[in-house]
């Protein structure tokens, strides 16, 4: 089987932020969201940073290769930061999904860095493939907080992985057999705490064009409160001969440089990162996903 990405995506700095930190970018096979902290614009530059180097160092279909572009984006991220003090103390988290050659054809190979998502819609039902590198997922994994506790905890922002952060960042990386009309959707931590699972699942389900997707769930992440910049990438898997990018001249919704940054006081309503916490975050023993089920 011969397969290809037909991909809609949308960003939005939200209600009630002045600046946009997520990005996102997307090529033939490849796709990136990557959600950006540290001060009034050095998240801004370490999600673009991020989002550019994965696209251009996956250059083959490997997911080994799409593994190393996340190490190589976190080296291009501390070696900004430390070239420019502006920039100290920024990172990013970071998603992507990509087609990979295995020994029996073609798969679909995932990495994730933080708490940007990935889900997939397979008919009716929603399943969350990431796990969020998070001080409250790792309280729920203890018990020691409800999922519901979770979602309005004051804490939900600290991420405890991402990118800029240490030299030898941890990345969690799998594959799975991809299936004709199968969507996935790629976003920042601005859509999921605005929009629940439920809504999402009808969303993605009830638009046939991925572009009209995309944005939908960014309107509804917007009247949800729009506390946080919001991106989505939406993902059909179709017969190569059907693939299709968005419109957007380069497809990469972010125009951050490092010259651009300019001094300001740190934006302390951002993502922030705990790698020292009490609570690490620990690999699930069964490996199970989260399930929706959407019905129309």
């Amino acid at each position: 089987m011969t397969i290809g990405f037909r991909i809609g995506a949308a960003t939005d700095v939200g209600a009630q932020r002045d600046i946009n930190q997520d990005s996102y970018s997307v090529a033939s096979g490849i796709a990136v969201v990557a959600d950006g902290m540290g001060g009034h614009r050095g998240g801004e530059v370490a999600s673009s940073l991020a989002a550019q180097e994965m696209v251009s160092r996956f250059a083959q279909p490997d997911l080994a290769l799409l593994v190393e572009s996340v190490e190589y984006a976190n080296r291009r991220i501390l070696d900004a930061a430390a070239a420019n003090p502006l920039l100290h103390g920024m990172g990013t988290t970071v998603v992507a999904l990509g087609l990979i050659e295995v020994p029996d054809g073609v798969s679909l190979g995932a990495i994730n860095v933080g708490d940007s998502r990935m889900y997939r819609l397979t008919g009716v039902v929603l399943e969350q493939l990431t796990e969020d590198h998070s001080l409250v997922e790792a309280l729920v994994r203890e018990g020691r907080l409800t999922p519901e506790q979770a979602e309005v905890h004051p804490q939900r922002n600290i991420v405890t992985r991402a990118l800029g952060v240490v030299e030898h960042v941890e990345v969690d990386s799998f594959h799975f057999i991809p299936k004709l009309g199968d969507r996935y959707l790629l976003c920042s931590d601005g859509l999921f705490n605005e929009v629940g699972a439920q809504e999402i699942a009808t969303i993605l389900a009830t638009y046939e064009d991925p572009q009209e997707t995309a944005d939908a769930l960014v309107v509804a992440a917007n009247a949800g409160g729009g506390r946080d910049n919001i991106t989505t990438v939406v993902v059909d898997i179709v017969d190569a001969d059907k693939s299709e990018m968005p419109a957007a001249p380069a497809a990469l919704a972010s125009n951050a440089s490092i010259e651009a940054a300019s001094p300001s006081a740190p934006d302390l309503s951002d993502d922030a990162v705990a790698l020292d916490t009490p609570h690490p975050v620990e690999e699930p023993a069964t490996g199970e996903k989260q399930r929706w089920s959407w019905r129309r």
